[in-house]
């Protein structure tokens, strides 16, 4: 007999106005059973750092070969990273909490430089010392689930608000990365660096030293994960490989090339992830 899946519910909370520019996506992920360890859950580069809080239940997570277990009742910052991590919990009942950051959006909060925190799963301790530490004692003191979500919020906007660098240097490198960004978005990573150098006047290399700051990653790494978020989202819909092969060649030179990409930053190439992998946890996300 087919073993049965255990359910799990994700459920999205808007997050603060003030919060909207800098904050993709805040939500509730919830399972009696955790995550199935019967199922290849795993969270594929999208551009976005997280904010990850294990409300019950620890969460496991494994990146090239390396295993990272965020301890129950914590506050985690999970950086940019241009590769996949995979994720199992124990067959318990499971909640934390998501806060994922558009691309450039963590950095006008934190003020830490992102390329510091690229790949990496972080203690929240780690980020900000004494800020980080009183957030995750106060949060992880508290027990609803509301009562967590509006606390995480109001410490964000407070370090939002308080800009801990200079005004005019955080206005002017947050409009110059929000418009590459955008411009890189709307192509599906197709516009090439050289042309978002005439589209903004900016050399490769000051555009470099922006994008791994404000992000973690270059941006031809960040272009690369939209080609790919591209056709990644068509599976999250349902559509397969083959379905697919078609649509490729104005995005990759070949079909080896795209099965290459695919499989950096899955694990998988697209035809074993399409048949085999059901990926229920990052589907629903992605889908968002």
């Amino acid at each position: 007999m087919e073993a049965v899946k255990p359910k799990m519910k994700i459920t999205f909370i808007e997050p603060y106005g003030v919060l909207k520019p800098y904050i993709k996506s805040i939500w509730v992920f919830e399972s009696r059973f955790g995550i199935p360890p019967f199922d290849s859950n795993l969270a594929a580069p999208n551009g976005c750092c997280k904010i990850i809080i294990t409300c019950e239940n620890s969460i496991v997570s494994g990146v090239s070969g390396n295993i990272w277990q965020s301890a129950e009742h914590g506050v985690y910052f999970i950086g940019n990273r241009d590769i996949p991590i995979r994720i199992s919990t124990p067959a318990r009942k499971t909640v934390f909490i998501g806060i994922e950051f558009y691309p450039h959006g963590a950095y006008p909060i934190f003020g830490i430089p992102m390329l510091e925190t690229a790949n990496m799963s972080l203690h929240f301790n780690v980020i900000l010392e004494k800020w980080g530490k009183r957030v995750n004692e106060e949060i992880c003191n508290l027990t609803g689930i509301k009562d967590k979500l509006d606390f995480i919020q109001r410490m964000l906007t407070e370090a939002l608000l308080k800009k801990r660098f200079p005004l005019h240097a955080l206005d002017r490198g947050n409009t110059l990365i929000d418009y590459c960004v955008k411009s890189l978005k709307s192509t599906d990573g197709l516009l090439t660096i050289s042309e978002l150098e005439q589209k903004t006047g900016y050399s490769r290399r000051y555009l470099e030293i922006l994008f791994k700051t404000h992000i973690g990653l270059s941006p031809k790494v960040i272009s690369g994960i939209f080609r790919f978020q591209k056709f990644y989202k068509s599976w999250a819909r349902g559509r397969t490989f083959d379905e697919l092969k078609n649509e490729l060649y104005d995005f990759y030179y070949d079909q080896s090339h795209y099965v290459k990409e695919f499989k950096r930053m899955t694990g998988f190439s697209p035809k074993i992830f399409s048949q085999k992998v059901s990926n229920e946890f990052g589907r629903r996300l992605t889908l968002h």
